[in-house]
Order: C-alpha cells, then sequence, then structure tokens
C-alpha cells in the first residue's frame, strides 16, 4: 500500500473518521512518518493533526494520550487546537504543563488555566531532573485536584483545604500525601496505582482503598487500630509510628514488610501471602579477612519480615514461617520465639528479655546474634545451616555440646567492631565448623 493510493482515504475534516482512518493504516504497518507526510500534503488543520499525533502515539493510557499531546505541544503552529483536544480525550490541560511540553508556562496561560496553577508546575529549566513533577506549595490547593491530571510524580503537603483527591487522576510513578489534616477520601482512582504511595499524618483519613499492584506502600503515623481495611498488594510495605496499630490482617500480600513503633501491637498473626523468597546464590566458601565486612550477605534481605521498636509485642505465633528473612530489633517486651520456628535467615538484635532461644532451633540460612546482653547460653541442637555471627554478647556466652554451623562462625567480643585478628581454629565442644 503506498502513500498516493491513501491520499484521498484521509479524512481530515471529520476527526471521529480521521481518528479511525489512522488506526487502520497503523493496523495495515503504515509507518507513522508516511500518515504525517499525508496530512501534510493535504495541508490538514491543526485539529487533524493533533487527532492523527495522539492516535500514532498508541494512547492505551491517560499518561500516553497526555505524552502524545504534549508531542504536538511542542508545534507553535498546533497550539490553538490543544484545549478542544484535550476535551476530546478527556485529559486535563494541566497535564500537559505537568509533563514539561516546550513552552510549559505560556502554553498554560494559553490554554486558560489559573495563573497560580501554571506557576506551581516546574519550569522547564528543571525538565530533564523532574519531568512530571507536581508539588504544589503549601496552602496552595483547595478542596481538591482537577480531574483527570496525568503526572509521573505527585506530591502534596501541607494542604489544610484538601479533602479528597479526584476520581480520576493518573500518577506513574510516586504518589506522597504529607500533613494533610482534612484528606478524608483517596479517590476510586487509586485501586489501579501500580506506583509507591506514601501517606504521612493525614489523621482524617479512615484507612486505605483496595491496591491491586502497587510498587510500594509506605504509611506514618496513621491512627489506624487495624491494617488493612481492605485488600492490600504491594511489593514492599512499612507501617511506622502507628500508635494505635493492634491487628494486622493476615491477607495483605507483599514481599517485604516492615514494621516499627507500633507500641500497641501486641501480636502478629501468620503471613501466608508473604512472596517467596529467590534463592540465595552457592556461596563461593572465601573466607573474609579483617578488611571484610563481618556481616553475612544475607541475599533475600528484601523479602521477609523486619519488627523494629514495637515493645508490646513479647512473641510469635507457633509455627510462624517465612521463607525469607525475620528481623526482630531493639523490642524491649520480646522475650520468646516459637520452638518450631521455620525461616531462611534469623537476625536479632538488641532485645533485652530474651533470655534463651528455643532447643533444637534450627535456620536455614544465616543467624545473626547482635547485642543481645541477657542471653544466657546458646540452645541445645541448635543448627545454622548458613553463617553463624555473634557479636556484642555477654563474654561468658556458653557454646553448646553440639553446635553445627555449616558456613562460617564468627565471635566477636563485647567491645569489637571487626573480626578478631587471631581467632582461634578450633573451640571447645563445636560439633561441625567450616569456617572460623
Amino acid at each position: 500500500m503506498t502513500i498516493p493510493e491513501l491520499d484521498s482515504a484521509l479524512p481530515v475534516h471529520n476527526l471521529d473518521a480521521l481518528r479511525a482512518e489512522v488506526t487502520a493504516l497503523l493496523a495495515c504497518k503504515v509507518k507513522p512518518q508516511e500518515i504525517s507526510a499525508m496530512l501534510l500534503k493535504q495541508s490538514a488543520p491543526p485539529s487533524a493533526w493533533i487527532e492523527a499525533m495522539v492516535v500514532m502515539g498508541q494512547p492505551s493510557s491517560p499518561m500516553r494520550i497526555a505524552k502524545a499531546l504534549s508531542l504536538a505541544a511542542t508545534r507553535t503552529d498546533l497550539h490553538r487546537g490543544l484545549n478542544q483536544a484535550c476535551r476530546r480525550w478527556g485529559i486535563h490541560p494541566a497535564s500537559l504543563v505537568a509533563l514539561e511540553t516546550g513552552r510549559p508556562l505560556a502554553l498554560g496561560t494559553a490554554m486558560g488555566l489559573p495563573d497560580a496553577l501554571v506557576r506551581s508546575f516546574p519550569g522547564k529549566r528543571r525538565a530533564s531532573l523532574n519531568q512530571g513533577l507536581w508539588a504544589p506549595p503549601t496552602d496552595f490547593l483547595d478542596r481538591s485536584l482537577p480531574e483527570d491530571l496525568v503526572l509521573n510524580d505527585l506530591t502534596l503537603c501541607n494542604q489544610p483545604r484538601l479533602e479528597h483527591l479526584p476520581e480520576r487522576l493518573s500518577v506513574a510513578k510516586k504518589i506522597v500525601l504529607d500533613r494533610l489534616a482534612n484528606l478524608t477520601s483517596l479517590g476510586p482512582s487509586m485501586e489501579g496505582f501500580r506506583g509507591s504511595l506514601n501517606i504521612r499524618d493525614c489523621p482524617r483519613l479512615p484507612g486505605l482503598t483496595a491496591l491491586n499492584q502497587a510498587s510500594g506502600l509506605v504509611v506514618d503515623g496513621q491512627p489506624w487500630t487495624r491494617f488493612p481495611e481492605v485488600p492490600i498488594e504491594a511489593t514492599l510495605i512499612s507501617l511506622h509510628r502507628m500508635r494505635n496499630l493492634e491487628t494486622l490482617d493476615p491477607g495483605l500480600i507483599t514481599k517485604k514488610l516492615t514494621l516499627s513503633l507500633c507500641p500497641r501491637l501486641r501480636e502478629l498473626p501468620h503471613l501466608p501471602h508473604l512472596l517467596e523468597a529467590p534463592p540465595d546464590p552457592v556461596p563461593n566458601g572465601r573466607r573474609i579477612t579483617g578488611y571484610e565486612s563481618w556481616t553475612p550477605d544475607v541475599a533475600c534481605g528484601q523479602h521477609g519480615l523486619t519488627v523494629s521498636a514495637c515493645h508490646a509485642l513479647r512473641e510469635l505465633p507457633a509455627g510462624f514461617r517465612l521463607s525469607g528473612t525475620l528481623t526482630l530489633q531493639d523490642c524491649w517486651g520480646f522475650d520468646t520465639l516459637p520452638p518450631d520456628l521455620d525461616v531462611r535467615h534469623l537476625v536479632l538484635r538488641r532485645l533485652p528479655a530474651l533470655r534463651q532461644l528455643p532447643a533444637g532451633l534450627h535456620v536455614r540460612g544465616h543467624l545473626i546474634l547482635e547485642g543481645l546482653a541477657n542471653l544466657e547460653a546458646l540452645p541445645e541442637g541448635l543448627q545454622v545451616d548458613g553463617d553463624l555471627l555473634v557479636h556484642q554478647m555477654p563474654q561468658e556466652l556458653v557454646l553448646p555440646k553440639h553446635l553445627v554451623v555449616r558456613g562460617r562462625l564468627r565471635i566477636h567480643p563485647i567491645d569489637a567492631r571487626l573480626p578478631w585478628p587471631d581467632r582461634p581454629r578450633s573451640l571447645p565442644g563445636l560439633a561441625m565448623l567450616d569456617y572460623l
């Protein structure tokens, strides 16, 4: 199919027909450059050019539509048709400014946007660093945002009048909601959000909407007693300063869950939906030196559970299992590990109430014990398939008679920060040791 055969087939004065015809040409493998040449030969009006450019951008999402429109905005001769094109494609004109078009300030004013709104978007000189970022100044917004905004990043901080997010909002990478005193709703558009969501100190927000495939979720300082109330699926989930949090729903789906400074959290449920951690790489057997890090490489550290400074937590439920890493640190009241604990790597740091580990404990990866000042002894039958690291522990800590360590054993005196330069080659009562 050649261009002359198609010249008469482009209805440049009927936009609906033009949209259908350009779609058909693309399906016939006609290149966008050839379609542009046909439009140029027919002296197509600005509206036809913009319509064809959007269709050639293959608009599968509001973000792609806005990017195609922003490409048209780089041509001065097409400016007068942009406002109508935004309406036809259901995109707010501010999206073009947010995507850093060729003349963002002048273009926004020409399209009828409020001067203050246009000034709040980053200037062209910042486009290479913050493309598609909108962070309006303090107390700039009214009760809501414009509908149909399309952004890469959205940061809303100290907006006391803002009450809800719009029903149609497209953000590709990150949303930050920080100190929004009257925010009461996130809006239905959040359900399809796939980026990172950060919520901090929004006291009137009753909870989250359902998240299906978010890359990250950080909740900081919210007054919720239970998390979550709706189905949540995010790659990484972090809950921080949740002063009223008492219960976790075991149905949340994530690969790494972090809990810190949750003073009322007294118990943890089984978490069967934490994603499986990948296998650890095969170690090369190289012995460490005094110049290398004394901490074992926990390859699946981004899979599992980390609990920090949750002082009401005393124990884990019987049969607790993780395919990744379990880290417990700075929890003053924690004193009991279940005898049938099943984790790959276990990291215990600064747990003053913990006096003993369960007998017969089997760790499938590395075991790191650090700053356990009141631990009386390592349990009989302890078996560690990876490395065993004992750091800043009581000098009189007793090693069990039948200790099995299949990786390296690293014991550090209470005042040491590096491995012993002259560590012994054998220890009394050690049944199995591959490396020292």
